[in-house]
């Protein structure tokens, strides 16, 4: 069995900033409208379902809540600098420097924000805050910058 929750239709999106160093126009500061497109495979229970769509729903819109209208910098990247000064976030990397509020940043512990490394984070946040039934055999995150392309990210949690 599988179910799927289209994030555009369901409301699981946010909006947010990042730039790619090393990627052409992409290195520029510039945001995306995200949606999220979730996947999980697995077996019906005893009450005839997979899952609860509610409960999913609710625990990825609180985790994209935090990330939406914000700043998303890598915590882990070896092409950026960043300091924490204050109520600043000082980002930097070959010529340029950006100066953020500490508040309009969200960091996410990732190499580079890219749609692969965002679907890989948001998959890992939600593995550690929703208790998976056991009866799920996968789950795939999909980030789309906007409908129709993005990457998606999958953990297979039983053989």
């Amino acid at each position: 069995m599988r179910i799927e929750i289209n994030g555009w239709e369901t409301n699981l999106r946010f909006s947010a900033s990042h730039f790619i160093p090393f990627h052409g126009k992409c290195q520029r500061l510039h945001g995306h409208d995200y949606g999220l497109k979730v996947i999980i495979e697995g077996e019906i229970n005893e009450n005839f379902m997979l899952v609860d769509f509610i409960e999913i729903k609710k625990n990825l819109r609180d985790l994209l809540e935090k990330i939406d209208h914000h700043v998303i910098i890598p915590s882990k990247s070896r092409f950026i600098d960043v300091q924490e000064l204050e109520a600043r976030v000082i980002v930097s990397f070959e010529d340029k420097e950006y100066i953020f509020p500490s508040e309009d940043v969200y960091f996410m512990d990732i190499e580079v924000t890219t749609a692969e490394e965002i679907s890989r984070y948001i998959l890992e946040k939600f593995l550690q805050s929703f208790s998976i039934p056991s009866n799920v055999k996968k789950i795939s995150i999909c980030i789309e910058e906007g409908p129709g392309q993005g990457a998606c990210y999958e953990k297979v949690l039983k053989g």
